[in-house]
């Protein structure tokens, strides 16, 4: 086996294994299908998510469609992510970690401007575990907690295709699947009264499609990329089990089940997900016989129908209302392109340096105060060699390496504070499989 079919399995291996890692921590998870993740790989997520004109002949844009066709080399790409969160809530200030490797991805492109692509990653994330205290006036005091693991995940495959030289189309199909555990608790402090369980499973399975678009206008050798994204409002067929019981504990802890209230199992229903639009507009600085461009600037703008959302077989949105809207903001530069004058032969020079800054609002509301959040992104892509066998062969690698770092939330109004660093790692492989015969 060779060393690049080693690594490829390899990281076939970890995307399986990524579908029990633990992706989210946020008690803001509770709500809806879960928090939701991006759908970006490493380099990606460098750019805050500004993947409506983004276009790369290395790298998969795996959110926008319609970039694949500018793919030159048969693609793989995978990698993971590592966050540190603190939670405060005014009074208490809770650290987390959680992570590891999340996304795997291949892009092949056919030839007469058309490519296909097959990757997977998480889609949400559920992933929380705290506690309220009340006082009832026919129970005394008592305490809730609330838990909840799980999420699903997403098989994408993708096809582009460039009709004509300055326009690319493309579309995606998601196989959405996986489950979410949700607990609610009640403990009750005077001992005459059992404690009271409500367990709930629900398991999503199901398709979700997506279409983009990108007009590619060239001005002498650099370019002007407008791209649009269309993700229509979806039912996802879903199945949910439910126990609502009493129980007491032993004194380790363990629950002792007493009556079982209500149970249901195998009750068919859907999770309705908003449609989702998204624009973007990208100017890159190009130099001759480069793959990459010099410099790159971007704006990006989505908008998400969260007031579309339901849980599972619920007729109202519950917490989120209206549209959750999302500015990203981007540049990109490799200085050894920009310093034409004066070659420079570091490798530091060779590097491709990104930034960006994001803004959401996510229509969202807890004790009637709307969710919001900020993040920043500086990340480095950085070649590792190239090699060549046979004329005109192409095989290069890239390591990214990245710092995600923002807020979500406040501490007013019994919101909870959030505020993250998370590494990003990931590995992009290009190789030419296909090469036109050069004898006869």
């Amino acid at each position: 086996m060779s060393p690049r079919t080693t690594l490829a399995t390899i990281a076939l291996i970890a995307s399986q294994a990524m579908l029990s890692q633990q992706q989210s921590v946020s008690p803001y998870s509770l709500f809806g299908a879960g928090w939701a993740l991006p759908q970006a790989n490493a380099y990606q997520q460098f750019l805050g998510g500004a993947s409506a004109a983004d276009r790369s002949s290395w790298y998969i844009n795996p959110d926008q469609p319609a970039a694949l066709s500018g793919i030159k080399y048969t693609t793989l790409d995978f990698g993971g992510q590592w966050s540190m969160v603190r939670q405060n809530d005014g009074s208490n200030k809770v650290d987390n970690r959680t992570g590891g490797f999340n996304s795997f991805g291949i892009a092949v492109p056919l030839g007469k401007g058309m490519a296909l692509a097959a990757s997977l990653r998480p889609y949400s994330a559920v992933g929380y575990d705290f506690q309220q205290s009340g006082k009832d006036s026919a129970f005394g005091d008592w305490i809730q907690r609330y838990t909840g693991r799980g999420g699903i995940s997403a098989s994408a495959f993708t096809w582009a295709w460039s009709p004509i030289k300055y326009l690319s189309v493309g579309a995606t199909a998601r196989y959405l699947f996986g489950s979410a555990d949700r607990s609610t608790k009640v403990y009750f402090l005077d001992s005459r009264f059992d404690y009271a369980g409500k367990v709930e499973r629900v398991l999503v399975n199901d398709w979700r499609w997506s279409a983009g678009g990108q007009f590619i206008l060239p001005i002498g050798l650099n370019e002007l990329i407008a791209g649009i994204q269309y993700e229509p409002k979806v039912e996802l067929s879903a199945i949910q089990n439910y126990n609502w019981y009493s129980f007491k504990t032993n004194s380790e802890g363990g629950e002792l089940p007493l009556d079982t209230i209500t149970a249901l199992n195998g009750v068919l229903g859907s999770v309705a997900m908003g449609g989702r639009q998204a624009i973007g507009l990208r100017w890159a600085s190009n130099r001759k016989n480069a793959l990459l461009p010099a410099w790159s600037l971007s704006g990006h703008f989505e908008q998400t129908n969260v007031g579309d959302h339901r849980d599972f077989n619920q007729s109202t949105s519950g917490s989120f209302q209206g549209l959750s809207k999302t500015f990203i903001l981007q540049a990109s530069v490799v200085p050894a392109l920009v310093k034409t004058s004066r070659k420079l032969s570091s490798y530091f020079s060779q590097v491709q340096y990104v930034g960006s800054f994001r803004s959401d609002r996510y229509g969202l509301y807890v004790n009637e105060t709307e969710l919001k959040g900020w993040s920043g992104n500086i990340g480095l892509a950085m070649p590792v060699g190239g090699r060549s066998f046979i004329p005109g062969d192409v095989k290069v690698s890239t390591l990214h390496f990245g710092l995600n770092f923002g807020v979500n939330g406040s501490v007013t109004n019994g919101l909870v504070r959030e505020q993250y660093l998370r590494g990003t790692v990931g590995l992009t492989l290009n190789d030419q499989w296909f090469m036109k015969a050069k004898f006869r």
